[in-house]
């Protein structure tokens, strides 16, 4: 896929694979230590290196692209889905972008083939909404696909990156805008709303 508009300026470069902890282990640790109330966010089959991306961010400050991730809800039967996950992927994989997919309707892609569903860690719980619904969604955000946070992965904070199809020039200004709110520890209430879309599948 071309590099486009913002990612063109910000330069996105490899610096080599990291020692330390995997990503897989970080989260695990996290998650080792929140409530039931904390959505899972999911482990990956092999452990995963990172890669070193580094994002030169246009206030100048460099973010360390092993730090963020995509958690990105499709369903196989969504024909915005389906327009939208090849250049979600296209894009996260040029990028070193890590995406976890999951599938509201309970099937994959050719894009993400293998979804995870979204569960309720605790059986006996009233709530009758999968975890990572209320984790992503309970902020009052329509549940609706495709939908796209981005993710810290140390502090798992989310922040609402696209609901609907988004053209990857406008995402990438939005990511971008979203890693400098993080940085700067801006809460995700006080951002500008996602621009709006009218090619979602409202829930």
């Amino acid at each position: 896929m071309k590099t486009t508009g913002l990612f063109a300026g910000l330069l996105l470069v490899s610096a080599g694979v990291h020692a330390g902890p995997t990503l897989r282990d970080q989260i695990a640790a996290l998650e080792a230590g929140k409530g039931s109330q904390t959505a899972t966010i999911p482990q990956p089959d092999a452990p995963v290196e990172k890669q070193g991306y580094k994002m030169l961010l246009p206030d100048g400050r460099v973010a360390d692209m092993a730090q963020y991730a995509v958690v990105l809800f499709m369903q196989a039967h969504c024909q915005y889905s389906a327009k939208f996950d090849p250049q979600l992927k296209g894009w996260a994989d040029q990028h070193g972008i890590k995406v976890w997919a999951y599938s509201l309707d309970g099937g994959g892609d050719p894009s993400f083939p293998v979804p995870l569903i979204p569960r309720k860690s605790d059986p006996r719980s009233t709530v009758p909404i999968a975890d990572e619904i209320v984790t992503f969604f309970g902020n009052g955000l329509p549940i609706a696909t495709p939908t796209a946070f981005m993710v810290n992965v140390t502090t798992l904070k989310a922040y609402p990156l696209t609901q609907g199809v988004m053209d990857i020039p406008v995402l990438e200004g939005r990511y971008a805008s979203l890693i400098q709110a993080d940085l700067d520890q801006l809460d995700p209430r006080d951002l500008p709303p996602l621009p709006a879309s009218t090619q979602v599948t409202p829930q």
